[in-house]
């Protein structure tokens, strides 16, 4: 079942007290609490270490790119406080209702399981990792690689929810798929069936609807907040570094390329999370209007007694569409993408334009 990838995110996350240890762990003892709270309590020494080890370099900067750069570490600072305080203890249980919402619902066959992409992506981060702390061992020896270790865990917490956050919206579509074919199969195996097989299949549609919007609300109370900060993040910093590009074209060749290189990836990383968290959203949501237009066309194939059960559930799909929320702030589809790099080309003129006096 694919399912199974849930317990795989929660085997690597358990370890940075990302997320539960396990799917039945609903009430962690003691210890568990206490290793979290260690880990939240280790990170902000390494966060204080950080922002002190790069407080000279954000000295250089212009005033526009030093307000954006604090802004950042800020900015990663409460998504970690989020993480590990907010939901790990006062939104644990949501975790557990999305779970449930998601085996309540049979899902439509993958072609690639979901299990190898996650395994892929956690060992592609630990290989950017790797070559992080080498760029910073060259850049400033070891006392500073080890000093930005804070930073390499709050990148890792960022980076896990991005891919969390695809996977879930993974599962949730491959369900939404799952209700389209079962409609799909009914319109062609319409004359075989009786009456009370097609309400039966009906009315379990009509309840799988109902189910999937619970785990939709579930999935906006856990990853709303993520996100919005993954998306500050981003943009914050590809504006910091495209302007540091343009007016500093030897960043990119000197003694800090290498520290360049690897913060760019990471960037580029996030955007590609950030697109596929839009895209999949809005996969979801013409997956909704496909289900919608099937609905319609076996409403012309059914008796009056049939009639009755699916304009029930053209009502229940009309009024319990998916609706994506980033921290109930704005909703995620399709133009959001559109939102995001607009403003980006907007703040980044401005950047382009300023300049110290």
């Amino acid at each position: 079942m694919d399912l199974e990838v849930i317990d795989i995110i929660f085997t690597f996350g358990k370890f940075a007290a990302l997320t539960p240890s396990s799917t039945n762990n609903r009430n962690p003892h003691c210890l568990q609490k206490l290793y979290e709270i260690c880990v939240y309590l280790l990170y902000v020494v390494g966060f204080l270490a950080f922002s002190y080890v790069n407080y000279p370099e954000y000295q250089i900067l212009t005033s526009i790119q030093y307000v954006l750069a604090i802004l950042g570490d800020l900015n990663q600072f409460f998504y970690v406080f989020y993480i590990l305080i907010v939901l790990m203890r006062m939104r644990r249980s949501r975790w557990f209702r999305l779970i449930k919402s998601l085996a309540g619902v049979k899902p439509a066959p993958k072609k690639i399981p979901v299990k190898l992409i996650f395994v892929v992506s956690q060992l592609v981060y630990y290989c950017l990792s790797s070559f992080g702390i080498y760029a910073d061992f060259h850049h400033g020896g070891l006392t500073v690689a080890v000093l930005n270790l804070g930073e390499f865990y709050q990148h890792y917490a960022q980076f896990f929810y991005v891919v969390s956050t695809s996977i879930f919206l993974n599962l949730l579509l491959s369900r939404y798929e799952g209700l389209s074919e079962t409609l799909s199969h009914l319109i062609k195996a319409r004359s075989q069936l009786n009456s009370k097989q097609v309400v039966e299949v009906v009315k379990k549609i009509k309840n799988s609807i109902f189910t999937l919007k619970d785990g939709v609300e579930v999935f906006n109370d856990i990853f709303g907040w993520s996100i919005l900060f993954t998306i500050f993040s981003c943009v914050s910093r590809t504006l910091v570094y495209i302007d540091i590009s343009i007016k500093h074209s030897e960043v990119s060749v000197g003694q800090d390329s290498l520290v360049f290189y690897h913060d760019v990836c990471r960037i580029l990383i996030s955007w590609v999370g950030i697109l596929s968290t839009i895209l999949l959203c809005d996969s979801i949501l013409k997956k909704c209007d496909e289900i919608l237009a099937k609905a319609y066309r076996l409403e012309a194939l059914l008796t009056s007694y049939e009639n009755e059960e699916i304009q029930v559930l053209i009502d229940v799909v009309q009024h319990n569409r998916p609706e994506f929320r980033a921290a109930r702030f704005f909703s995620i589809d399709r133009s959001t993408l559109f939102s995001v790099l607009n403003s980006l080309t907007t703040f980044l003129l401005v950047m382009i334009q300023f300049k110290e006096m």
